[in-house]
């Protein structure tokens, strides 16, 4: 399984303005910054999963169905949450802030089609099996497990403290690695309680909750305190720790 995550902003940062990921090249988690890839990269997804509403993590949506919309009978497909669906249409899609594309589009050529995901029924796309799972966030949030029967990965979205996801990766034998937030420093432990979000010690226990020992790749750190999380990611001493970067890919 090859997973890519997409970068964010072009002067080398190695901080991530808003999250996307490509697993082998055709399905996207998440559209904050696909947009912004390559015309030839973007028009080989196919498929995108939306893990929740804010706006780092649909930025780009717009632009990308801008870029890749060819007339014809085949389209995008958006899956997510029905309310994320919902706040897709009302809020980005609603003529003001991009064009109504639903409204635009017609049976024989569609601009994208919407997919609705239920918490813990997988689906299956391009050769994965894909299981949304509910996590606890300020408002309602999927992370995904991915499983090509070889190998399965969790991409653990925008979360505070949780248990269901960790309970099915526990369960699932094949899981080889998990990507996993870690937005605000030890010192604002306060704010990521409030906002539902993970500090360096709160990720730690939470990645402690797994039964074995895999990599874990450390994504969402907040660029206001890149330097301060990243310092306190490292004083972990995590041996299987990886502070994850703009188009860094992984073979798994």
């Amino acid at each position: 399984m090859k997973i890519k995550v997409i970068g964010s902003s072009v002067d080398g940062s190695l901080c991530q303005f808003a999250a996307s990921y490509v697993i082998n090249d055709h399905i996207a988690i998440d559209a904050g910054s696909i947009g912004f890839m390559s015309v030839a990269a973007q028009k080989r997804i196919k498929h995108i999963l939306i893990s929740h509403s804010h706006l780092d993590h649909i930025a780009s949506l717009p632009i990308f169905i801008d870029n890749v919309y060819v007339p014809g009978p085949d389209s995008v497909i958006v899956y997510g949450r029905p309310s994320v669906i919902e706040c897709l249409q009302a809020n980005l899609f609603n003529d003001s802030v991009w064009p109504d594309v639903l409204r635009l589009s017609s049976e024989e050529s569609p601009f994208l089609k919407y997919a609705a995901l239920e918490n813990a029924q997988a689906v299956k796309l391009g050769g994965l099996t894909i299981t949304p799972v509910d996590l606890d966030h300020v408002v309602p949030t999927f992370g995904f497990l991915i499983d090509d029967g070889e190998t399965a990965v969790a991409v653990v979205s925008d979360t505070g403290p949780t248990e269901r996801v960790w309970e099915l990766a526990n369960r699932n034998p094949r899981l080889k690695c998990v990507f996993l937030e870690s937005a605000f420093p030890n010192s604002l432990e306060w704010l990521a309680e409030r906002t539902k979000h993970l500090t360096p010690e709160l990720m730690r226990r939470e990645y402690e909750k797994l039964d074995r020992s895999v990599p874990l790749v450390v994504v969402h750190i907040k660029p206001a305190y890149y330097d301060e999380v990243t310092a306190e990611l490292k004083a972990l001493k995590l041996p299987s720790l990886e502070i994850s970067g703009p188009n860094r890919e992984y073979e798994i």
